[in-house]
């Protein structure tokens, strides 16, 4: 009979105790508080399902590390295997007979990224896990992401292990709704957008009433759209204000945009898991969910200038 006594439920982070009503993942053995296991309806240890693994406590994760701390390191998909693997468990790979690099893991050594160009995860293993409830790897967080892999990974990984959830990204900055949009984060593209233009409408009639000076108040069909902005225009300090407050958000954005983009990929990859069962489909799904949208980054820019054309047929419409 297995002793759970101090080994953690995966579901509510707290440790079994003596007379825990407990229940085990038929296929890779984790146990759980039978409550947590019903409120789930299913094994979230996803990453064992994966790699076909099973559950050891950690007492015989810590024997088993120190008696065999070698790992082969795939040369294809760079997963970490056991030091006797014939195949990949991720991937397939024959492993027997090929020179494969080798990480030792033994007596707590600080295993240390060596990134590679050339690699499909840059030396990354794949198979780190970014997200505990649902088993999402960084492998699967890069795929999505596709353009500028590299970037994001790292990105990632400094996200999750860090306390501080900010980061600088300049495009974010400068094309908030750009950089969401071609992103695909499609609802935060609307709300910045709409935000955004809400700010330069001060500033935008401010624009008009300008016009006076440049000498379009003697042309009749400019001089009574001036006449309507100077009636309706805002105060100096009213679009200094709101000139500033656009640029906060901006620069807000631009520090948490990385991290809007850590969770929406999350967000994504595990409804795409629940939506496609199949793990070898589902990670060529993912390659093509994900990327960069270049009609999104277009549409945004399009539509941007309509708000704009919009507002000045109405500001025209409403000074006749």
């Amino acid at each position: 009979m297995i002793s759970y006594t101090g080994e953690e439920c995966i579901v509510c982070k707290k440790e079994f105790a003596d007379g825990d009503d407990i229940v085990a993942c038929p296929q890779c053995g984790t146990p759980y508080h039978r409550e947590c296991y019903k409120k789930k309806n299913e094994c979230v240890n996803y990453a064992l399902h994966e790699t076909g693994g099973s559950w050891m406590a950690d007492a015989v994760k810590t024997k088993k590390s120190v008696l065999s701390g070698i790992r082969k390191v795939c040369p294809e998909c760079s997963f970490i295997n056991p030091e006797d693997a014939d195949q990949c468990r991720n991937c397939g790979t024959e492993l027997a007979g090929r020179e494969c690099r080798t990480i030792d893991l033994s007596d707590q050594k600080v295993v240390k990224i060596e990134l590679d160009a050339d690699a499909d995860y840059f030396g990354m293993n794949p198979m780190e896990v970014m997200d505990e409830g649902s088993g999402i790897t960084i492998g699967e967080m890069g795929d999505y992401a596709a353009s500028n892999k590299l970037y994001y990974m790292l990105s990632f990984r400094r996200l999750k292990k860090s306390a501080v959830k900010f980061s600088v990204n300049f495009l974010a900055f400068f094309f908030p709704e750009a950089f969401c949009a071609g992103r695909k984060m499609f609802a935060a593209c609307t709300v910045l957008m709409l935000v955004l233009f809400g700010l330069q409408i001060p500033s935008m009639i401010d624009a008009i009433v300008q016009m006076e000076t440049m000498g379009y108040a003697g042309i009749r069909m400019y001089a009574n759209l001036i006449n309507f902005a100077k009636e309706h225009a805002f105060s100096e300090d009213t679009i200094k204000l709101t000139y500033s407050l656009g640029i906060a958000l901006r620069a807000a954005f631009s520090l948490f945009a990385n991290e809007l983009y850590f969770r929406h990929t999350l967000s994504k990859l595990k409804k795409l898991r629940k939506s496609v069962p199949d793990y070898l489909r589902y990670r060529n799904v993912i390659k093509t969910s994900g990327g960069i949208s270049v009609v999104g980054i277009v549409c945004s820019f399009l539509i941007q200038f309509l708000l704009m054309v919009l507002f000045l047929l109405v500001v025209v419409i409403m000074a006749q």
